[in-house]
């Protein structure tokens, strides 16, 4: 099993902060159809020069990509309501864990963020740090599939026999692109019939209670 963005409900999150690097430089609002397009599961650098249309050099796109977490993080911190993991994971994942079944996480989120999540979710219980993928800057982002690839190799395990949960277009065009068996998307009841409309989509799921039927 291969995931990334599901393991809890950020996007709000996410795009209360994209607003305030993006939306003030560009002048305008970002639309719905731009977040769910070209922001969410992207990483930082692509986001920035997309919307600001041009190339920028790494250290500019660092202080602005950190700066852009480091919103999100307390934001995330501030909401303690709902700043939990999704329903039924914690419970899947002990059930993985117990089945000796493979897992890792393949992320567009930096460093940082990582270690906020491990800090905060206690993750170590059932994630190996080191074998985890993130975006340190030598991979492309999603849609290319090498976050994904780079995750499943890194655990030994295949993509034709591995399961992916996402919640971004670029994720799950990158786990297709992998040759991943099967893409799992975790969406609430409004976003449900669109993903379930897409090709590269197994299945879809509003939490993690309904996730060990796609295990088989």
């Amino acid at each position: 099993m291969i995931s990334t963005g599901p393991c809890f409900f950020d996007s709000d999150k996410h795009e209360k902060a994209w607003e305030k690097y993006i939306g003030d430089l560009i002048g305008r609002k970002i639309s719905d159809k731009e977040f769910k397009e070209c922001v969410h599961g992207r990483n930082s650098s692509f986001i920035i020069e997309h919307f600001l249309n041009k190339k920028m050099d790494k250290r500019t796109l660092m202080k602005m990509s950190d700066e852009k977490e480091r919103v999100y993080r307390g934001l995330c911190l501030e909401d303690k309501e709902n700043f939990h993991l999704v329903k039924g994971l914690t419970d899947f994942l002990d059930y993985l864990k117990e089945k000796g079944i493979k897992i890792n996480i393949a992320t567009a989120s930096n460093k940082e963020n990582i270690d906020f999540y491990f800090d905060n979710f206690d993750l170590a219980k059932w994630f190996d740090y080191d074998k985890v993928v993130f975006d340190n800057g030598t991979l492309p982002g999603k849609p290319a599939p090498d976050i994904y690839l780079k995750a499943a190799k890194n655990i030994g395990v295949d993509p034709k026999d591995a399961v992916v949960f996402e919640d971004a277009i670029s994720g799950i065009k990158a786990a297709y692109n992998g040759g991943f068996d099967k893409v799992i998307v975790i969406a609430d009841e409004k976003d449900k019939p669109y993903f379930e409309s897409l090709n590269e989509v197994y299945g879809v799921i509003e939490d993690f209670t309904e996730a060990k039927r796609y295990l088989d």
